[in-house]
């Protein structure tokens, strides 16, 4: 009789264990991208410059589609830095020479812009996502001079991390 008990209860056990160890579905990977802090750094001549008030838009030049990139501190009025970078395009991929075109204002409050014919002015952007809060990366060196062309700046090392605002 105990005999019999033990059968049926190894037998109950051995059903209930094949249930419970069914197949699941596969799984798939959780990713958590990290928010990346929206910002534009860069170095201008050997100061290092982080601007954390940041937006890019779409924008007409002409009948030009362009992407502006703008930069700034949270006291403009005090602290006169920003930046405003304009490519003619709106895709991932690098824009020079003519397709830069970049307006800076140093602490001091002088205005620079960039030469079109310059080699060295590059803006690279490794993703633009065109949609509202859409992210948009990359990276830039670009040279400045003020308006008569006496003062020059090297911004470069450029971070580029900001989202759309329309």
């Amino acid at each position: 009789m105990k005999r019999r008990i033990l059968l049926i209860a190894s037998a109950l056990f051995c059903i209930h264990l094949f249930d419970s160890c069914s197949k699941e579905d596969a799984l798939s990977p959780v990713i958590n991208e990290t928010p990346k802090p929206l910002s534009i750094s860069f170095q201008e001549d050997s100061i290092a410059i982080y601007l954390p008030i940041t937006a890019a838009r779409a924008e007409s030049i002409g009948s030009v589609s362009a992407t502006a990139i703008e930069g700034k501190l949270p006291d403009s009025v005090t602290r006169k830095n920003n930046i405003i970078i304009r490519v003619t395009g709106d895709s991932a991929r690098v824009y020079s020479k003519t397709e830069v075109l970049v307006n800076y204002t140093d602490s001091t409050g002088m205005t620079y812009a960039s030469n079109s014919a310059d080699t060295i002015n590059k803006v690279i952007l490794t993703r633009v996502e065109k949609k509202k809060n859409g992210l948009v990366e990359g990276s830039f060196t670009i040279r400045v001079s003020n308006s008569t062309k006496t003062k020059t700046l090297l911004l470069s090392n450029g971070k580029i991390s900001t989202a759309f605002s329309d």
